[in-house]
């Protein structure tokens, strides 16, 4: 009886999770969907390519508000159980409230498990799939580009003089063949003043020299000398630089969990921050405990009888109260991910505590 009971429970939470995530999906279709029309029409893309674009951002949103998913369809679940009087039926039978929330809890933890190894990798999927289709269709880009807006920027010693220092800017990196476009490279002497500057329309990181094509040269009294080549001799090496450009510019969300800790040493032994990728990494890690601590501050605000007047309010404040968790989550990481606190404590002491306040909030409707 009490298995079947459970059972019953799980299962209304699922339906009700499948409902909300589903209205969810459909409202940031819609959204998106305009979004994406406005960009087609200016760059005369197909219509179908707008539908296409929509469709594969809905999973990058729904990760954002997973959280407030869970919370909202618990807080669905129990409302739908207490207007119906099952609730009173299942305590009257010998459930204790700890059982009636136990299996909406466990099934949002496997909710959460399913929802980094599986979820997530097809969300990632889906988002580059996005970002193809926006730059072939959108910014006519036919190749993937790892940096771009404000470009990247590296420094060097001159090989031929270590004394001086070769600034290089690059506004678009291409990830095929780590080729750069609308470089433009400053040279300084030892006394850190600029003397030449070099612009290029290609650059090109070969083994031991960088590959400058079609080059504009301003040096001295020589102004807007140009050349099909120049090559430059560097002690960079492009897997170095690549992890630069990985740790500077690429969303950590674009990386899976099971991405992630190959990615984290490579960045350790090329001596670049690893923080926010250790940040996200760990965040992942905690959302089954975070969603099913969702659930259990869910039965707090969705356990009342319909006939009570302050059911609603109390489900609307239980809404607030998740947005506020939510709100507060997203400063705490991005304090992580910038390093003023600790990982621990901007990943895992959030979800410890939302499951400390569902607790309590569960201990107190109890005792009620």
């Amino acid at each position: 009886m009490k298995n079947l009971t459970s059972l019953y429970i799980a299962k209304n939470f699922l339906i009700k999770f499948l409902q909300i995530a589903t209205a969810f999906s459909l409202l940031i279709f819609f959204i998106n969907l305009l979004d994406a029309l406005d960009k087609i029409k200016a760059a005369n893309s197909p219509f179908y390519t707008a539908i296409l674009m929509a469709f594969l951002q809905i999973p990058d949103f729904l990760n954002d508000i997973a959280p407030s998913l869970i919370l909202i369809a618990a807080i669905a679940c129990f409302f739908s159980l207490s207007s119906k009087s099952e609730i009173s039926i299942i305590r009257m039978s010998g459930f204790s409230l700890w059982q009636i929330i136990r299996p909406a809890a466990l099934s949002a933890f496997v909710i959460g498990v399913l929802w980094i190894v599986a979820f997530g990798p097809l969300s990632i999927l889906m988002t580059k799939k996005f970002h193809s289709l926006e730059a072939k269709y959108v910014k006519n880009e036919m190749r993937e580009i790892v940096a771009l807006q404000k470009g990247i920027w590296l420094k060097q010693s001159n090989v031929d003089n270590p004394n001086e220092e070769l600034i290089i800017q690059a506004k678009k990196v291409y990830k095929e063949n780590l080729e750069m476009a609308d470089v433009t490279i400053w040279f300084f002497n030892s006394k850190n003043e600029f003397y030449k500057k070099l612009d290029a329309k290609k650059m090109l990181m070969m083994d031991g020299y960088l590959l400058l094509k079609n080059v504009t040269i301003n040096e001295g009294e020589t102004l807007n000398k140009s050349l099909e080549s120049v090559t430059i001799p560097t002690n960079m090496k492009a897997d170095f630089v690549m992890q630069k450009i990985v740790n500077n510019f690429q969303n950590v969300k674009l990386f899976s969990v099971f991405e992630l800790p190959k990615l984290i040493s490579e960045l350790r032994l090329s001596g670049l921050s690893q923080t926010k990728f250790k940040v996200y990494f760990h965040s992942l890690l905690a959302k089954p405990i975070l969603f099913a601590a969702m659930t259990m501050i869910a039965c707090y605000f969705g356990l009342n009888h319909i006939r009570n007047q302050n059911s609603i309010l109390m489900i609307f404040f239980g809404i607030i109260i998740g947005l506020i968790l939510y709100i507060i989550s997203s400063i705490v990481s991005a304090l992580g991910s910038s390093g003023l606190i600790s990982i621990f404590a901007s990943t895992w002491v959030i979800a410890t505590i939302c499951l400390a306040i569902g607790t309590l909030l569960i201990y107190r409707k109890e005792n009620l």
